[in-house]
């Protein structure tokens, strides 16, 4: 679940993965939750609401983006910030950009990054996900590792496409809201693309090894996410990829988490309704949103279904 719980910190998931799997998914995928009631907070000041709303990258299609009280947040706000806005534009750089950083020269091929024994897992890898070797053998060891892992959910059911942010994007344009987008394409591949090649290979040698355990761990975290479990995606998103992979703990959460809490701050500073909905992990952990806003002297409140429905 590590390695699988940080790369599911980067919206940019659902431009370089493919959206659905290239097998049919299972025939009996795990049933959906009719009720689901993920974490939301508030940060209030005065004459300012800012709405914290994690999310997941990747859903099975047909899953509820969220509970009640979300839903009367997100139509209250008057912008609704995202990671990334991903539209058609975004989508044709992020191909450019995959060929341009995640593709390595023919004469460094991704074997040679190997040992045998890291080689024979990779190659009954690949054929037992009926994965094509020579795609592989081309790619940088990052959109390796983020392929591998993606590839069982993608089998599994889950779609990108089916991801919270992309129902949060489409409900707030029913809605007529404002959208902001925290990031651009070009930086969430250059998260990935400049991790040094010793992290990078890291991923790609641990992501062998859970590819294997399939989509069961994801469906753990998506179902404590349905269940506003915060303390099981801490442990699974937060801690357990600080204690394991700081570099990528520093680069694809403390630092994001930063960056964007000047700009919330100044969000506060001005007035009205805000609602942010980045990955879970953000939200969590000592370097998260909520207690970056606590670091600040403010008010993190969790919102229920009874508070939001009697506003």
């Amino acid at each position: 679940m590590k390695l699988r719980a940080a790369l599911l910190a980067v919206s940019v998931l659902a431009l370089v993965a493919p959206a659905r799997a290239d097998q049919p998914a299972a025939p009996a995928p795990a049933p959906v939750l009719t009720e689901v009631e993920p974490a939301l907070f508030a940060v209030r000041d005065a004459d300012s609401t800012i709405y914290l709303f994690g999310t997941v990258h990747i859903r099975r299609p047909g899953s509820q983006w969220g509970g009640a009280n979300a839903r009367a947040a997100l139509a209250e706000s008057d912008e609704v910030w995202t990671e990334l806005k991903i539209t058609d534009d975004a989508q044709a750089r992020a191909q450019v950009l995959v060929l341009q950083l995640g593709m390595a020269p023919s004469d460094q091929p991704l074997s040679g990054l190997l040992t045998v024994e890291e080689n024979a897992k990779l190659t009954a890898l690949l054929q037992r996900l009926n994965a094509p070797p020579a795609m592989f053998e081309r790619m940088r060891p990052w959109l390796a590792a983020i392929t591998l892992s993606m590839m069982p959910m993608l089998q599994a059911g889950y779609e990108t496409a089916a991801g919270v942010d992309n129902a949060i994007d489409a409900a707030a344009e029913a809605l007529g809201k404002r959208t902001r987008a925290f990031e651009t394409i070009e930086q969430q591949i250059g998260f990935l693309a400049n991790l040094s090649p010793e992290v990078q290979r890291q991923m790609l040698v641990d992501s062998l090894e859970q590819t294997e355990m399939g989509a069961e761990q994801v469906d753990t975290l998506s179902r404590a996410w349905e269940q506003g479990d915060i303390e099981t995606l801490e442990r699974l998103v937060v801690e357990d990829t600080r204690h394991d992979y700081p570099d990528v703990y520093r680069v694809l959460f403390a630092e994001r988490n930063n960056a964007w809490m000047d700009v919330l701050t100044r969000e506060l500073d001005g007035s009205g309704v805000d609602f942010v909905a980045v990955g879970a992990g953000h939200m969590l952990g000592p370097d998260g949103l909520i207690e970056q806003f606590r670091a600040r002297g403010l008010t993190v409140e969790r919102v229920s279904p009874a508070e939001q429905a009697s506003r």
